[in-house]
């Protein structure tokens, strides 16, 4: 409501009017008055001033209080509407106030008039308030009805025993039903078998806090069977206890198809790849066996050595490749297990009592790349192959190798034995073996750095994971 209130007096005695004035003046209104006492005067200010509150008479010369009252209810109804009058029955005030009349007032007891008023526009201002809530009430409920009559999502409403109660259009249209055929059933019917289980166990957590689920099922539709996906939410009352759940849903059919075929086309790129990694070990493994059946041949020891040297180089990567087709990931392996496995070999491959010459190996569980694992395991390769041929002359002792991860994708490697102590004049920039060329042009692929405490017999190489690159 307005500061300053408009006042309409309606009245054919000025000393009257003047009272009225003065009693509202006294009652400490902020207001505006205009008097009128002739019908046309009463309609025009109804119209173009639309005054607050009407305070009428209800006799006058050329015009009276009822017909002011019925020009007011057709022209202004919410504006209330006070009998002021000199005498009046309380059978006509009754009659009046059936009408549509505020209130009345007798002109002896004005002072009851400032209570009237202020009552009356206290009764404007809250049926003005709850108007407005009615009509923002209404506007939401046609703006909700209208969303969920042409949203193309599927809108269901539905009680904790599972029967719908409110369905969308758009439902009724996947469903080829109309909303009659819908409501009071059960949804479960339409639920593809397959999928029945896990919809009641969703079903059953919507009824517990925090009262909502996600579901992918299959459902019977007029167009077969369709996936769709829902996301719903239990309503509470005031008390918190559960009335009615609503689920929002949406058609991912197209979407759960290409995942199919996706998912399908993933299993044969599997497939191919960990049959690509079981034939090159395959082919590695005959590799290795001919050159083994080439040394039998040979007497010369030093020619034996050197085949058997070229055989635990190809096992080391055939193993990478063995491996991997046995791993659920086809591009990283678990490097612990590698490494054991190629120890034993290695140790098979030397005919090595692993009771006199025992190996500490301490690796925690990092996988790592086809890139990566293949150099790192063929130093590995390198480095006990030379400790098992030169460090035990008396075949006894021990070898420790450690692999840590110092950052992420950086490495540590530490080899190192108790045996036989290096030459003196023994570097590793000036050993010309190819051994020690190989290790080092690993290295090297692995953007690593190479160091060596001689009095520890430590090897020390840092190294990065190597990401794969694309090959043209």
């Amino acid at each position: 409501m307005e500061e300053i209130i408009r006042v309409l007096i309606l009245e054919d005695v000025p000393l009257d009017a003047e009272l009225i004035v003065r009693e509202l003046k006294r009652e400490g209104f902020e207001f505006e008055s205009h008097l009128v006492e002739r019908k046309e005067d009463y309609i025009r200010e109804v119209n173009e001033w639309q005054p607050h509150i009407i305070l009428a008479d209800h006799s006058l010369p050329q015009f009276d209080g009822v017909s002011a009252l019925n020009i007011a209810q057709e022209k202004s109804p919410l504006t209330p509407f006070i009998f002021v009058s000199g005498k009046i029955g309380e059978e006509f005030a009754v009659e009046m106030l059936k009408k549509g009349a505020t209130d009345y007032v007798l002109k002896h007891n004005l002072s009851k008039l400032g209570y009237a008023v202020q009552r009356a526009l206290k009764e404007l201002q809250e049926r003005l308030e709850k108007e407005k809530a009615e009509r923002a009430l209404l506007q939401s409920e046609e703006k909700y009805r209208l969303m969920v009559e042409n949203q193309t999502d599927v809108v269901v409403k539905f009680d904790p025993e599972g029967q719908i109660l409110f369905a969308s259009p758009s439902f009724c249209e996947v469903l080829g039903r109309n909303e009659d055929m819908i409501v009071g059933s059960s949804l479960m019917p339409l639920v593809h078998q397959e999928d029945q289980k896990k919809t009641l166990r969703t079903l059953d957590k919507l009824n517990n806090p925090p009262y909502v689920s996600f579901l992918e099922h299959r459902l019977l539709t007029r167009n077969g069977w369709r996936w769709i996906s829902w996301a719903n939410k239990a309503l509470l009352d005031d008390e918190g206890n559960l009335e009615t759940f609503v689920g929002v849903g949406r058609d991912i059919t197209e979407r759960k198809l290409a995942e199919d075929r996706i998912m399908r086309s993933l299993k044969e790129k599997e497939l191919l790849l960990r049959e690509v990694h079981h034939r090159v070990k395959n082919n590695l493994q005959i590799v290795s066996t001919l050159l083994s059946l080439q040394s039998s041949e040979i007497d010369d020891e030093g020619m034996q050595a050197l085949y058997r040297e070229s055989q635990n180089r190809i096992t080391s990567i055939s193993l990478i490749h063995e491996n991997l087709y046995q791993s659920e990931d086809l591009t990283n392996i678990n490097f612990k297990n590698y490494v054991k496995s190629l120890i034993d070999d290695l140790f098979h491959s030397f005919g090595v009592n692993p009771e006199k010459i025992k190996i500490n190996i301490q690796i925690k569980d990092i996988i790592m790349g086809m890139e990566t694992a293949i150099p790192c395991g063929l130093i590995i390769n390198e480095m006990i192959s030379n400790t098992l041929k030169h460090a035990f002359p008396h075949g006894e002792g021990n070898i420790d190798l450690e692999l840590s991860e110092k950052e992420q994708d950086q490495y540590l490697l530490k080899i190192k034995d108790n045996g036989k102590p290096f030459p003196d004049d023994f570097e590793i920039g000036n050993t010309n073996t190819l051994g020690i060329k190989l290790i080092q042009s690993l290295v090297m692929q692995l953007n690593g750095e190479l160091t060596m405490n001689k009095e520890d017999k430590e090897f020390l190489i840092e190294f990065d994971e190597l990401k794969y690159k694309e090959r043209i």
